[in-house]
C-alpha cells in the first residue's frame, strides 16, 4: 500500500477479501479516510488499483473498500474470489461493474535494472513455505489452547508466531523489490515498526509482571534489563522530548 506513486510501501498480510473489498493486517497504522494505491499479490495473481481506508484498527489492520481496478484487475479479482467460493463462472460485463474502471500506470523500474527470474522465483517459493510454516505454527496454538496450557505460555507463543510472520514477509518482499529493480530499502521502516510493536507489547507483560510481584530483584537478567532500559530512555528522550523543547 502507498499513499502516491512516490511513498514509502506499507506491507501487510490479506486476511480477508471480496469484489469490493478486503482486510489487512498491519502494524502501521493507516487514518480512516485514507486514499492509497494497492498492490495484491495471492500467488501468482497480482491486482493493482485504488482504494480507501474505511476501518483502523491499531497495530492490528485495516479494512479497505477498492475504488477503482482496471477491466483487466477486475476479471483477475473476481476469478479469484470465484477460486476461494469454489466456482469459477466469470459475470457478464454488465454483472462486473463493481467499481470503477481507473487503470493504474504500469510500475517502471529503475533505469538499466532488468528482472531476474530466478529471484522472482525464489520469492514465490518463500511465500509457499512461509505460509504453511505459520499455519503449522497457528494449529500448534490451537493445540495449546485444547491442552489447557497456561494462558501466558500461549500469549509469548502468539506473539512470537506474529513477529516470525512480520519479520519473514518483510524478507519476502525485499527479495522481490531487489529482483524487480526497486529499492529494497524501503522495506527497514516496516521492520522498524514492528520492533516498536513488540517492544510495547514487552514493555505492557515485563509491567505486568512487576505489579503481580512475579519479576523481582532476584529475576535472572533484572540488571542487564534495567541497563539496556536505561540506555533506551536516553536515546528516546533526545528525540521525543529534548528535540521538541529545542523548536
Amino acid at each position: 500500500m502507498r499513499r502516491n506513486e512516490n511513498a514509502a510501501p506499507v506491507f501487510g498480510n490479506l486476511s480477508d477479501i471480496s469484489l469490493t473489498g478486503c482486510y489487512v493486517e498491519t502494524v502501521s497504522s493507516l487514518p480512516v479516510g485514507t486514499e492509497l494505491l494497492f498492490m495484491l499479490r495471492i500467488r501468482d495473481t497480482m491486482i493493482r488499483g485504488r482504494a480507501e481506508v474505511k476501518t483502523s484498527h491499531h497495530a492490528v489492520g485495516v479494512g479497505l473498500i477498492f475504488q477503482h481496478l482496471s477491466t483487466e484487475d477486475q476479471q483477475k479479482l473476481e476469478f479469484l474470489i470465484g477460486t476461494i467460493a469454489g466456482s469459477h463462472e466469470m459475470s457478464s460485463d454488465e454483472q462486473r461493474k463493481v467499481v470503477h474502471e481507473d487503470p493504474l500506470p504500469p510500475v517502471r523500474p529503475l533505469a538499466g535494472a532488468a528482472p531476474r527470474a530466478a529471484s522472482n522465483g525464489n520469492a514465490g517459493q518463500m511465500s509457499v513455505q512461509i505460509t504453511r510454516t505459520i499455519s503449522e505454527l497457528n494449529q500448534v496454538e490451537q493445540t495449546l489452547v485444547i491442552d489447557k496450557v497456561d494462558p501466558r505460555i500461549i500469549a509469548q507463543f502468539h506473539d512470537a508466531v506474529e513477529h516470525i510472520r512480520q519479520t519473514a514477509w518483510s524478507m519476502v518482499q525485499w527479495v522481490e523489490l531487489n529482483s524487480n529493480g526497486g529499492d529494497p530499502f524501503e522495506i527497514l521502516p516496516q521492520l522498524e515498526a514492528e520492533r516498536m510493536h513488540m517492544l510495547r507489547k514487552l514493555a505492557h507483560n515485563v509491567t505486568a509482571d512487576l505489579d503481580s510481584g512475579s519479576v523481582t530483584r532476584y529475576t535472572e537478567g533484572i540488571s542487564d534489563v534495567y541497563e539496556v532500559v536505561q540506555t533506551l530512555y536516553r536515546g528516546l528522550r533526545k528525540i521525543v522530548i529534548d528535540s521538541a523543547e529545542d523548536k
